[in-house]
């Protein structure tokens, strides 16, 4: 029988959901003390054109200050100023184990990159039984870019590699969306309703589609981006189980 979406999920981002609520509401009254003179843009902190730091599935380009922690689906640490650590919890919640680090390499007013290493251990048989007992670990080095397209519309482009110590066979062995090979990822961002106060940004829908070369999974999906969160879904037509991936991220922040 083919798992999709089940209990375990919705017990973790109703967790989660909690968590982002008060976190935001405690972040909108430390918004009404900052000075107009400085402008809020997102949990990346100021940019030249926040938007380029909006997108679906994709990494953004930017890295967390240091000291700064947010948790959603996604969890991140700012380590500095332009490296930041993190791990998807949910992909952790269904053994496969996880870690991400992620630096800022360009900035500019229109155009921003930056690259990421992740890491990623699972056994074949946690997703299915019928899987071989396999032990897979990987290594995932990759870039994003974004660039702005025309006022208030972003693209963004990036993807990863796959180094793994035993090769896969996606026709012999039941896929999971939460499993990561090398692939590629297009996003675009549309800030559809004007910037107010001292937001640089306010509401944004973004949409994307992926594609996975080693377990040939195609993806695509849509999300929205509230001042402070984001909530979407990216959905994997053809994986074997787990083909709708929650996305919840963003609300919760914490300064040390």
């Amino acid at each position: 029988m083919k798992k999709t979406f089940n209990l375990r999920t919705w017990i973790v981002l109703g967790l989660v959901a909690s968590q982002l609520a008060s976190s935001a509401e405690a972040a909108q009254g430390r918004r009404r003390t900052q000075s107009t003179s400085e402008p809020i843009s997102n949990a990346y902190g100021d940019r030249p054109d926040p938007l380029l730091s909006y997108t679906h599935r994709l990494p953004s380009p930017f890295t967390l200050p240091a000291g700064r922690l947010i948790f959603g689906t996604e969890v991140a640490l700012g380590l500095t100023n332009f490296l930041q650590v993190g791990t998807n919890i949910l992909r952790d919640f269904y053994k496969i184990y996880n870690a991400n680090a992620k630096v800022s390499l360009l900035e500019f007013p229109r155009f921003a990159m930056g690259a990421s290493v992740g890491f990623e251990y699972f056994n074949l048989n946690d997703i299915d039984r019928t899987n071989p007992d396999a032990q897979v670990t990987s290594w995932l080095p990759g870039l994003v870019f974004t660039f702005i397209v025309i006022p208030r519309v972003s693209f963004g482009l990036g993807g990863n590699l796959n180094y793994s110590d035993i090769k896969i066979s996606s026709g012999n062995t039941v896929t999971s969306g939460y499993q990561r090979g090398a692939q590629a990822e297009a996003d675009i961002s549309w800030a559809y309703n004007p910037p107010s106060g001292n937001r640089l940004v306010s509401n944004v829908l973004s949409a994307g589609v992926s594609y996975d070369f080693t377990y040939k999974i195609a993806g695509y999906g849509i999300s929205h981006h509230w001042p402070g969160f984001q909530l979407g879904i990216h959905y994997y037509p053809n994986a074997t189980q787990y083909r709708v991936q929650p996305i919840l991220a963003g609300g919760g922040v914490f300064d040390f």
